[in-house]
């Protein structure tokens, strides 16, 4: 609950990369600041600490992400009914900081006791929730692991397998500005345009393998002024790559085709920024695992999810990665909320795979 009130929403780590650094020096563990350069937005910065095990294993990477959704500066968490909240309108914060409490807990307690495990590595992280910045842009030349969990996702026992590649459409349509009055002189409505392409686009869940969102739909005019302007953006999901090629190409077509009816010009862009994942490559890791819940009594099953995770950026540069869950309930709202006997599980899970994976 400590970790939950010290706020951190993304850009403004500061605090909390403070207070996990005093955390980490009250428990001895050697740790360096890394800090990022401008093309991460943050006043925080990465921190790589470094804890000794067994000198015959090599070391383990934990990926932990310091940032949480907004609304998250001003969080009260309090207990109830064997729950832990945030009070108000905060989210609790807890993807993302009950992972970093239950791992600071593991180590704490297998050190107190003095148990044999791993060697660890933790590498916190900011500017996960807006694109993973902080993994894309860390300094891995200290990191010594070539294996990695990533705690970022919400059911305890769900091993994810593969996570989806992340793409975007950026979308301007020029149009004709005219005062509303002049009969002879109509313009052509640009936002009218957007809008009618945006009705042809499914957003949303739209199947098992695509998911679409439209963010930041602007068109800023004089209220006595046809809209000459008019731009938004397009998030799309998609597992396989022959499902983003047919969904771009579809929407390259209704965009196109509604621009030419209606008068305007349309610049289109794109961008991928995350390439789709396959974690199931690590099949040694998965058996693994698949031991070590076995053994505490967690069924482990192997799902995917439409997140876009740090695990991504490990893997890609050749840290084998695995991403796993913790159960959270109505992560990212102002509901959110963790179980505290399920927490028990989870640290027997979290010492378990520091002693035996």
């Amino acid at each position: 609950m400590r970790y939950a009130d010290c706020g951190s929403e993304t850009h403004h780590e500061r605090a909390f990369c403070e207070y996990m650094e005093q955390e980490l020096n009250a428990m001895g563990i050697a740790f360096e600041r890394q800090l990022l350069d401008s093309q991460v937005v943050t006043d925080g910065w990465n921190i790589l600490a470094k804890i000794p095990g067994q000198s015959d294993k090599k070391p383990l990477l934990f990926v932990l992400h310091l940032d949480t959704v907004a609304p998250g500066s001003q969080v009260k968490s309090y207990v109830k009914d064997g729950k832990i909240y945030s009070a108000g309108n905060s989210v609790l914060g807890a993807d993302g900081k009950l992972a970093i409490a239950l791992v600071m807990e593991a180590l704490a307690e297998l050190k107190e006791k003095k148990e044999a495990f791993r060697p660890v590595e933790l590498l916190f992280t900011v500017c996960q929730e807006l694109g993973s910045h902080g993994a894309k842009f860390a300094d891995y030349s200290h990191v010594e692991s070539e294996e990695a969990l990533i705690p970022d996702h919400y059911i305890t026992g769900e091993i994810l397998l593969c996570t989806p590649s992340r793409h975007f459409i950026h979308v301007e349509l020029m149009g004709q500005g005219a005062h509303v009055i002049r009969k002879n002189e109509p313009g052509v409505n640009a936002l009218a345009a957007a809008v009618e392409i945006l009705h042809q686009i499914p957003m949303g869940q739209v199947d098992e393998n695509l998911r679409i969102n439209v963010f930041d739909l602007v068109s800023l005019s004089p209220s006595n002024a046809v809209p000459g302007h008019a731009r938004f953006d397009m998030e799309i999901r998609t597992f396989g790559s022959e499902k983003w090629e047919q969904v771009s190409a579809d929407m390259f077509r209704i965009m196109e085709d509604t621009a030419k009816r209606t008068g305007c010009r349309c610049n289109i862009s794109t961008e991928c920024d995350f390439p789709e994942s396959d974690f199931s490559v690590n099949e040694d890791m998965l058996k693994r695992l698949e031991n070590i819940y076995a053994s505490v009594g967690i069924p482990m099953k192997r799902t995917r999810s439409f997140g876009v995770m740090d695990a991504t950026c490990t893997q890609q540069i050749g840290i084998r990665s695995i991403p796993i869950g913790l159960s959270i309930y109505h992560s990212h709202s102002a509901g959110e909320y963790v179980v505290i006997e399920e927490m028990e599980n989870m640290l027997q899970l979290i010492k378990q795979i520091l002693k035996e994976f």
